[in-house]
């Protein structure tokens, strides 16, 4: 699976992002004019290291794969100094107590993900170099991990520019976000209309049954790749459903936002 197939169905991604955390800022009741701390010039030094480690994860050698051993100890270096920056860097009594938690929490979380992912480079080193290509597998694996880590870094950096938009939920954002929900849940419920197809036609109908059922149908266009010749459906398609995830966490975000200042507002009125 090359990068070209992976930046290709990641353009969405660049979209869909925008849309996360914009009521975690200070809008609406009781917000004030004080302005959200700087972002550290650092992250896009972390956004440097990331990209490097999925091209060189992408590559699917054993060098590749020490290189995206190195750089994802790298990435967490840098990302600790991206918290010290910001933890000096206090939040005035305006800012929504909201920001704090979108970024601590959202960087943690990709932060134990990178954990993770140097955990399986290891192991996926030590395989290697036993096995040699008789693991291909598994560096494939090992590659598309990198690769959603990536995406999910890229949604998190636009998220925190994103949140400095001032009342996106008064804007055509909000209806436009519920449009790109609707796209993405199209596009995914025809990836599992056609794997419903494609294990009907192959006589599989018990299969094809259970693959109503989305999770099923996604773990076997996944899991049987090489057989069913569907690695890069199996990529598009997960891509698809990350990004509805996202989008929908944007939208009720979004919404939920407008729908609570409207409630305070009636209350206090």
């Amino acid at each position: 699976m090359g990068l070209r197939v992976l930046i290709a169905s990641l353009a969405p991604l660049f979209i869909a992002t925008m849309f996360c955390g914009w009521y975690f800022r200070d809008t609406g009741v009781g917000s004030t004019t004080e302005a959200l701390p700087a972002l550290p010039l650092l992250l896009l030094l972390s956004t440097a290291i990331l990209a490097a480690l999925s091209y060189s994860a992408e590559k699917g050698t054993f060098a590749g794969l020490k290189a995206s051993l190195v750089l994802g100890f790298a990435f967490l270096i840098s990302q600790s100094f991206v918290w010290s920056d910001l933890i000096k860097a206090e939040t005035g009594a305006g800012v929504h107590p909201m920001y704090a938690f979108n970024f601590y929490l959202m960087t943690a979380l990709h932060a134990a993900h990178v954990v993770g992912g140097l955990v399986y480079s290891i192991v996926s080193l030590q395989s290697f170099k036993k096995y040699g290509e008789e693991m291909q597998q598994r560096v494939r694996n090992h590659a598309v991990y990198w690769h959603f880590l990536g995406a999910t870094w890229i949604g998190i950096l636009l998220n925190l520019l994103a949140i400095r938009v001032p009342n996106p939920e008064e804007s055509f954002l909000a209806p436009l976000s519920a449009a790109v929900c609707l796209v993405l849940l199209v596009i995914v419920l025809i990836y599992q209309a056609i794997a419903i197809k494609m294990l009907w036609r192959r006589g599989e109908h018990v299969f094809a049954a259970f693959s109503l059922l989305l999770p099923v149908a996604f773990l076997h266009i996944w899991a049987r790749g090489e057989e069913l010749d569907t690695q890069k459906m199996a990529l598009r398609w997960g891509i698809a459903q990350a990004l509805l995830l996202v989008a929908m966490m944007f939208a009720g975000t979004l919404h939920l936002g407008r729908f609570a200042s409207s409630y305070v507002e009636i209350q206090y009125k």
